[in-house]
């Protein structure tokens, strides 16, 4: 017969590795992407919705926003929509209907993560969402979301 201690003991092991698999698997898909000269480290949700809705036109860093959005139902904006709490239509109607009342620029047209990250790498004011696995050059940066 088995002793109770040990298989305690292994099913607390099992569990723990189950835990650091679920916390790995837990990571964000997509990063938050800005200029390198754009001093932010973290930005909230609020913050966020602000900032691809027009309700925050410059960093301060004095760089005027320019938001870069894939302006079809692909993953990046899925998640995005998804972080802002809305679905992918309301997101991108919000976003044409702020553009319309001047309350915010045109954002850039991007069709892919390496196109957000291009446009990131080469404009101050830059911010995008690109998959988080992709290498970032040393003039962009990933902006952690809390």
């Amino acid at each position: 017969m088995a002793h109770p201690q040990p298989l305690a003991r292994s099913l607390a092991v099992v569990a723990l590795g189950c835990a650091l698999a679920t916390d790995a698997g837990a990571e964000d898909p997509f990063s938050v992407v800005c200029n390198k000269t754009n001093e932010i480290s973290a930005i909230s949700i609020n913050e966020l919705r602000r900032l691809f809705t027009g309700g925050i036109k410059q960093w301060d860093s004095g760089a005027v926003v320019r938001v870069g959005i894939i302006p079809s139902d692909v993953a990046e904006t899925k998640y995005l929509a998804a972080l802002l709490g809305v679905t992918t239509t309301e997101l991108l109607s919000r976003i044409q209907q702020q553009v319309f009342k001047g309350e915010m620029r045109r954002p850039a047209v991007l069709r892919s993560s390496a196109d957000c990250i291009a446009f990131a790498r080469s404009d101050p004011g830059a911010v995008c969402l690109a998959d988080a696995r992709a290498a970032l050059p040393l003039e962009a940066r990933a902006v952690a979301v809390r």
